[in-house]
């Protein structure tokens, strides 16, 4: 059996695929060797257990045994069969690479093999990318912060604190505050960078290459250097907060800088949204 795009999930979004050959011969255990190319989704190597269980499961699960599991990453010429410990059926772990000279593959499948990546590979044209909006928003819509490794991040203040501190409009000093996030002065920074990103449209200047003038335009205003980190954290692509707010709503950046400004009682920040792509629905 030869399927060039033998596929087992994705990565990113990226179909994880590679070429599957499968010798058999009668009272031997099935051969099965893989290979990749580049940009094929996670690699032969990064998961070399779920692919080869795959493969078991689909082809052979008559077979007490998975298969002998030979893999080739082009563009290297090295072929490695790979050990595993056989945990349950189709369940594998621990991995052990082993490299294979041209002559003990062709006996171990049997024939020679061919270490092309085949004429039925079809390439992965990824989708335009998403294109990146800055959105103002009240923090008290954000999505609840959840705890995770600091103390602080289990606090919860109470609406009358919250209430107080909006009224006191205290500005934390140097050493003020458990950590990083609640050391800033969020609610100063949020209206900074929601000027900034106001002032960098009026330029011209696209949402997504916004970040790369905060710090410059920061500075001409004469804006401290820890200011501006935290600035550029609320306004680079890769760090600024990305709330999801649908039915399970959560973060992918900004869970603990949401509750440093729920804490402090911010009212409003600025968030990264992503829309389709120009000329999609």
């Amino acid at each position: 059996m030869d399927e060039h795009m033998f596929q087992v999930g994705k990565a990113g979004g990226v179909p994880c695929t590679f070429r599957l050959q499968l010798f058999t011969a009668a009272d031997e255990r099935t051969v099965a060797v893989a290979t990749q190319g580049p940009d094929e989704g996670a690699s032969l190597v990064n998961r070399a257990e779920q692919y080869a269980a795959a493969v078991w499961r689909t082809h052979c699960s008559s077979e007490s045994e998975p298969p002998i599991w030979v893999q080739h990453m082009l563009p290297d010429e090295e072929f490695s069969v790979v050990s595993f410990d056989v945990t349950g059926p189709f369940q594998l772990k621990a991995p052990g690479w082993h490299t294979l000279t041209d002559e003990q593959l062709t006996t171990l499948a049997g024939c020679d093999v061919d270490p092309s990546r085949g004429d039925g590979y079809v390439a992965f044209v990824p989708p335009p990318p998403d294109r990146l909006r800055y959105d103002i928003i009240p923090v008290a819509h954000l999505p609840e912060p959840q705890p995770f490794r600091e103390p602080c991040m289990s606090r919860r203040v109470s609406r009358l604190g919250i209430l107080l501190r909006r009224i006191r409009q205290r500005r934390p000093g140097p050493g003020a505050g458990c950590c990083w996030y609640h050391k800033q002065d969020w609610a100063a920074v949020s209206e900074l960078a929601i000027r900034l990103a106001d002032d960098a449209r009026q330029d011209r200047l696209a949402d997504e290459d916004i970040g790369e003038e905060v710090p410059e335009r920061a500075r001409r205003l004469g804006v401290a250097d820890h200011d501006i980190r935290a600035l550029e954290s609320l306004l680079s692509p890769a760090a600024a907060i990305f709330p999801h707010l649908g039915p399970d709503p959560g973060y992918t950046n900004g869970n603990h800088r949401a509750r440093a400004m729920r804490d402090a009682g911010v009212e409003r920040t600025i968030v990264t949204t992503y829309l389709p792509p120009e000329g999609t629905n």
